[in-house]
């Protein structure tokens, strides 16, 4: 039996959906399923949304759509959708006003669905939405879509690009990190951490985006300089300290595992179990360590030696501009050269080479410290998701957490 109010109250929940109007409301108590059906008007008029020529009916489609929960019942919406054709575009469905493209769930229900999904891990996401996994990565994929298609880079003047390990072996992605209204934001991944990875960026920000950029943060990788030189001229390269102290830190333990290997009884007793103590920042070292370290980092070891080097190397950041760096960097340059520890050396041989580079960091006073912080969030995702076998949903997740995007389906309405 028709209910006239109830139909007319389902029709108020769904808001517009113009030519179509509810006709019927099904209650099944005992699946606990609740089926509203809509029916379109008998004199709609159906034009191509391109050439907006009238088109004509081929054929009727019965669709189901997932709606939001009506209190514990499952609300599903059931209408027929017409087949038209177009004689310059060909036949084309028509698109319903509650639901987008092809998507099985209204506009309502994938805009809620996002929100959970932005929340927990996507098996637990379509166990409490009651979906398949399958679905809630549909949902997902649409939702990064839809932002990446209303993304405006507006204002974009400092950009970080680093690299991720994603996988075993060399397996890697660059991930370009952008500052955004104050915040930053995954803008781009690209497969590999070549100069092709990185050109593809470029290509997709644009010439004039690119003259726009005043500074680009990057490690000392030649492709990345090689890339960003090509595209953006006027930018300045800024070499990121996190880098180069991570350069330290692997020159410090390389003596310090040469000198285990050459030094006496002694020595290597020494320094039994203290690989860790030499590349915590002193600051940092734990107490349970503080009484030995004391004796071992005024010692004549050379792995001391490396370890007071790298240090007085972390005072650099307290220079107070780009001529205060620059005295600093050749004392510090000239006391390394005289230490005779070759793995110190190389390090020091490098930067010397990107002086430049990392003199610029006092101008602009920007660091990859931003997108590292992105980065630590993106492995607490791979972790929390056992790793990823597919690169592509590795991506789409990555930009659905931290790309910033408006994934708001009924915005767009």
């Amino acid at each position: 039996m028709k209910d006239t109010a109830l139909n007319a109250h389902y029709q108020q929940i769904l808001g517009e959906t113009s030519p179509w109007e509810v006709s019927e409301v099904r209650l099944d108590v005992e699946h606990l399923v609740n089926e509203v059906r809509l029916t379109v008007q008998p004199d709609a008029i159906w034009a191509c949304p391109q050439c907006h020529g009238r088109m004509h009916i081929k054929e009727w489609r019965t669709r189901r759509w997932r709606h939001m929960d009506t209190c514990q019942f499952r609300t599903i919406l059931e209408a027929a959708v017409p087949l038209v054709e177009c004689s310059e575009h060909g036949a084309q469905t028509v698109q319903v006003p509650w639901a987008e493209g092809s998507s099985r769930f209204t506009l309502f229900f994938e805009r809620f669905a996002v929100q959970v999904l932005e929340a927990c891990p996507t098996a637990r996401a379509a166990e409490l939405l009651k979906i398949t996994w399958d679905e809630a990565d549909g949902i997902k994929q649409r939702a990064v879509r839809r932002g990446l298609a209303r993304r405006q880079i507006v204002g974009l003047k400092y950009v970080c690009v680093d690299e991720k390990a994603v996988g075993r072996g060399q397996d890697y992605v660059t991930v370009v990190t952008g500052i955004l209204d104050g915040e930053p934001r995954v803008l781009y991944l690209g497969d590999g951490r070549d100069e092709a990875a990185l050109n593809g960026f470029w290509e997709w920000l644009g010439p004039e985006a690119c003259a726009r950029i005043k500074a680009v943060s990057m490690d000392m990788s030649p492709s990345y300089q090689k890339s960003t030189r090509r595209h953006c001229p006027n930018a300045d390269l800024i070499f990121d300290p996190f880098h180069m102290m991570k350069m330290l830190n692997k020159a410090v333990d390389e003596v310090r595992r040469q000198e285990v290997v050459m030094g006496t009884v002694t020595v290597q007793a020494a320094l039994k179990q203290t690989r860790q103590m030499w590349l915590w920042g002193e600051e940092n070292l734990p107490e349970r360590h503080a009484a030995r370290f004391e004796a071992l980092k005024d010692s004549t070891l050379k792995t001391a030696r490396a370890w007071r080097l790298k240090e007085l190397w972390r005072t650099f950041k307290r220079c107070v501009d780009s001529d205060d760096a620059h005295a600093f960097f050749h004392k510090w340059y000239a006391l390394v050269m005289q230490s005779k520890l070759e793995a110190v050396k190389k390090v020091a041989r490098s930067f010397k080479d990107h002086l430049a580079g990392i003199l610029t960091l006092f101008k602009h006073g920007f660091c990859n410290a931003l997108a590292e912080g992105v980065n630590s969030r993106i492995q607490l995702l791979i972790q929390k998701s056992c790793g990823y076998r597919n690169r592509q949903r590795l991506k789409i997740d990555i930009l659905f957490h931290f790309g910033g995007l408006n994934m708001d389906p009924v915005a767009a309405q």
